[in-house]
């Protein structure tokens, strides 16, 4: 596994958040041939996706709670090899014990209504000494990001919750800081090996510009082609052209600036590693 065939992967992944999560986890899942590894929360794929093509010879698993997300991800991955299985991360994983050697578990433990009665069911199905990479949304996230919601809390002690201003909000229950997650994590078993303070820098009003994305791409008027430019699962290797060319360029310029960023900084996101 190599650093440019990561790159390539991501090439047309416009969030900026989530590229650099992603490749986190890629870069320390180290993935191997003949790994058991499981996304839990996999939502659209997006993981197994990456996984699935850096041409290693991998068990992959994914779950999630929500049929319409499984339904997604079963169309992203279509060809693949990967196990889709509908699952409760509140009640009991339907696998064995230590039955995977890795786990990607992103941006779902502020989702839960026990954060550590769900971690206690992942260190159950993962083997001794396996690898667990996490992420989380920071509560200390930085102005730019979500400047409507950083107000409100900052001025008000509250936030939006769900809909297009609900931001990093969005359907959570909950945001961590670095000594919150971890504290949970190892609360649930485990040894935690690295933590990181992801994506200090953005663009301004970076996730709603990402949100309007979404919105104006599900329009039937935005052609294929340009789906296809900006499809975090397409292979197109086509240059972007216009505002798209423009998006990504000066997104991949701020980005570079986050690849000095300490833990008690401000991010998006934090990403977590851990041993069983």
């Amino acid at each position: 596994m190599t650093k440019r065939l990561i790159d390539r992967l991501l090439e047309n992944t416009g969030d900026m958040a989530l590229k650099r999560r992603a490749r986190r986890i890629i870069e320390e899942l180290d993935p191997k041939d003949g790994d058991r590894i499981l996304d839990v929360g996999c939502g659209d794929g997006f993981y197994l996706h990456l996984l699935s093509n850096l041409g290693l010879d991998l068990d992959l698993t994914g779950c999630d709670f929500d049929p319409n997300a499984l339904k997604s991800a079963k169309k992203n991955l279509k060809g693949k090899k990967v196990k889709l299985i509908q699952a409760d991360l509140m009640k009991k994983l339907p696998f064995k014990d230590k039955s995977f050697d890795k786990i990607v578990m992103s941006e779902v433990a502020e989702h839960l209504p026990d954060d550590v009665k769900g971690l206690k069911e992942v260190y159950r199905v993962l083997k001794p000494s396996g690898v667990l990479c996490l992420s989380v949304p920071n509560a200390n996230y930085p102005f730019f990001w979500d400047p409507v919601n950083w107000v409100l809390e900052h001025l008000f002690g509250t936030h939006i919750k769900t809909g297009f201003w609900a931001g990093i909000w969005n359907q959570h229950i909950r945001l961590y800081t670095p000594l919150q997650i971890k504290k949970v994590v190892k609360k649930a078993g485990f040894k935690v090996e690295k933590i990181e303070s992801l994506t200090q820098w953005c663009l301004p009003f970076n996730h709603y510009l990402i949100n309007l994305g979404a919105i104006l791409l599900a329009q039937d008027k935005v052609s294929q082609g340009t789906k296809n430019q900006v499809s975090k699962f397409s292979k197109q290797t086509k240059k972007k052209k216009g505002f798209i060319k423009l998006f990504f360029g000066v997104s991949g310029l701020v980005d570079k600036l986050n690849n000095k960023v300490s833990l008690n900084n401000p991010g998006v996101g934090i990403f977590l590693k851990a041993l069983k």
